[in-house]
């Protein structure tokens, strides 16, 4: 149960493990930023909904530990400008170390309903900007050699849509690419339809591909479902009895948003003081 926890938390939070900045200005990241949607642009400043894992109660049922479970699911409460809270509901009385687990599972995926301002994301990073074939290429460097992360490559099209991100360490590449279109109700901002990350550590691959489905509530664009899909494939080295061989895994789930409530107080009730 510990493991299935933690495998799934990696991948779910793979996308958001690299945080950045610098004061530099590049304007094509600036522009960016303006052309790319966030539900706060339109007034978003309260926020609650539900999310539920596809076949979680059944994994926790399984485990034999909780009795039987109906439905556990999420609720998440929102403030501006980033307060939040994670509930894990429908599990019995306790359970501390597993509701830390779960919501960490959810807490990943936040980024798509409330999405992060992108040039937050390279604080600490000089950043240089050089044309490319179809657009330009921006890189985020290390100056200061003290970087976990010392390099990142990030495209953005002559069109001004992000193409790609790339990590690039001593031990392991993330490449992440990037799928945007504009929606009936995004007023021609570029709403996330689809990422693929492709991450190498040694001779295992692992490719993770997030699909995003929307519903427009109040005149604003929320997640409705996510379809994440897994591939992992380990490479095994030729031996003097076999040849080298590639052993490949997939696996994946599905997660679903509702009950949208949005600018009803509900939250700012929920972290006002208690008197």
């Amino acid at each position: 149960m510990k493991h299935f926890f933690l495998l799934t938390i990696t991948t779910i939070t793979l996308l958001t493990s690299v945080s950045l900045w610098s004061a530099e200005k590049i304007d094509v990241v600036e522009q960016y930023e303006i052309r790319s949607y966030d539900p706060q642009k339109s007034g978003l400043t309260d926020l609650v909904f539900e999310a539920r894992i596809e076949n979680l109660t059944e994994i926790l049922n399984k485990a034999g530990t909780f009795g039987k479970l109906s439905d556990v699911y999420f609720k998440i409460y929102w403030l501006s400008p980033s307060q939040y809270k994670i509930e894990v509901l429908g599990l019995p009385k306790g359970f501390s170390e597993v509701r830390s687990d779960l919501t960490d599972l959810i807490k990943g995926k936040l980024e798509f309903i409330i999405p992060e301002k992108f040039s937050e994301k390279f604080r600490g990073y000089t950043l240089k900007a050089e044309p490319i074939a179809d657009g330009k290429l921006i890189k985020a460097i290390d100056d200061t050699y003290t970087m976990a992360v010392p390099e990142v490559d990030i495209v953005i099209d002559s069109a001004g849509k992000l193409k790609t991100v790339e990590t690039k360490a001593t031990y392991s590449n993330v490449k992440t690419e990037f799928f945007q279109t504009p929606k009936a109700w995004s007023a021609g901002k570029l709403v996330m339809d689809k990422i693929i990350t492709t991450s190498k550590q040694g001779l295992t691959l692992l490719l993770t591909t997030n699909t995003i489905e929307y519903t427009s509530v109040e005149g604003m664009g929320f997640p409705a479902k996510v379809t994440i899909k897994n591939i992992t494939e380990t490479t095994v080295p030729a031996t003097k009895k076999e040849k080298e061989k590639k052993v490949k895994n997939e696996s994946g789930t599905i997660v679903r948003f509702s009950k949208y409530a949005v600018n009803k107080g509900i939250a700012k009730a929920m972290f006002a003081p208690k008197s």
